[in-house]
């Protein structure tokens, strides 16, 4: 891969301890946290540390979506939201808001 298109930092993983342990072994940088206000000085991190990708728990995306969208005009990172069961309920809603700001239409 070129060197100018190589991400250094290309996925976090931020969430509590349970959801993300498997995402560490694989070599992933992982965050844990369980309560909002966590959560909210790792985000300025993984912005300040320009991640390409950072995975969210569902509870946690939830609390701060308002200051995650606050992010939307940079190119990265791309917060995206995960749940430990099988709810994609908020993934579902993330992308159609994405596809209609891409495409003009669900």
């Amino acid at each position: 891969m070129p060197e100018e298109t190589r991400l250094d930092k290309p996925l976090a993983v931020i969430g509590d301890e349970d959801a993300v342990a498997g995402f560490k072994a694989l070599g992933f940088k992982v965050y844990t946290a369980k309560e909002p206000q966590e959560f909210s000085v790792i985000l300025d991190k993984t912005v300040n540390e320009k991640f390409a990708i950072c995975l969210v728990q569902d509870n946690l995306y939830q609390a701060l979506e308002s200051r995650i969208n606050s992010y939307r005009h940079l190119a990265l990172p791309i917060f995206i939201p995960f749940a430990k069961d099988a709810k994609m309920v908020l993934l579902d809603n993330v992308v159609k808001s994405i596809r209609l700001r891409a495409t003009g239409t669900f």
